[in-house]
């Protein structure tokens, strides 16, 4: 083979790379609806207070006609408003996390109860600081406080300071979860999970009954 048509092959080959990259980077249509369960709170973010609503959000895809739960992704980016109607805004899948991200979904996502806004806030909250430093009180995001001070939002803070524990102590997980990124410049970006390809053990279901009883105790003991 001579030269130029070596390179003429090679150019052919990194076009085709190119294409299938491109082809790879999913664009589709989402509208958001945000669960009427979600919690309010106030948070410190470099030095501003800032509010913020943590909860999950229903999410249908209206190009592929499915449907879907998702939680936040970006703290400081709101919800565009043309993700609340169709139709809808265009979002990228990708499936960048960090370990800790990961490690959350792992551990602690098949142990929620979808109907509890307090689990379902203090997974967003932990998540949020998965992409911090991990902790309620220092880094970026610190010192959250529930909006109205009123019991399940202090609860929701226990919870996650649960989650975020259990991540620093490495503990084992309840599920195996694949992550996708949904990401607009001009919304909030979002989370999903769907099962992984491993072995997913049973939800453990008891760790939330019980994360529940020692949260009300120590909300009990604040109080008196």
């Amino acid at each position: 083979m001579n030269h130029s048509s070596f390179f003429k092959k090679s150019a052919v080959a990194l076009a085709a790379v190119g294409l299938l990259a491109s082809a790879s980077a999913q664009a589709d249509s989402l509208v958001l609806e945000q669960d009427i369960n979600s919690l309010a709170f106030t948070v410190n973010v470099g030095g501003l207070q800032d509010d913020v609503v943590a909860g999950v959000f229903n999410v249908d895809n209206l190009t592929t006609g499915g449907s879907f739960l998702a939680f936040c992704f970006e703290l400081l980016q709101g919800v565009g408003v043309g993700s609340l109607t169709p139709p809808g805004l265009e979002f990228t899948a990708g499936s960048t996390v960090n370990a800790n991200t990961q490690t959350l979904f792992n551990q602690s996502y098949a142990t929620l109860d979808f109907t509890d806004a307090s689990a379902l806030a203090g997974f967003q909250i932990a998540l949020w600081e998965t992409l911090d430093d991990g902790n309620l009180t220092t880094g970026t995001y610190k010192n959250w406080v529930g909006d109205t001070g009123s019991f399940e939002e202090d609860l929701a803070l226990l919870v996650a300071e649960t989650f975020l524990d259990n991540i620093a102590a490495g503990l084992p997980a309840t599920g195996n979860y694949k992550l996708t990124t949904w990401l607009n410049d001009a919304s909030q970006d979002l989370v999903q999970a769907t099962p992984g390809t491993g072995t997913v053990p049973e939800p453990a279901t008891a760790l939330l009954g019980a994360l529940g009883l020692a949260g009300i105790a120590a909300i009990r003991r604040r109080q008196a």
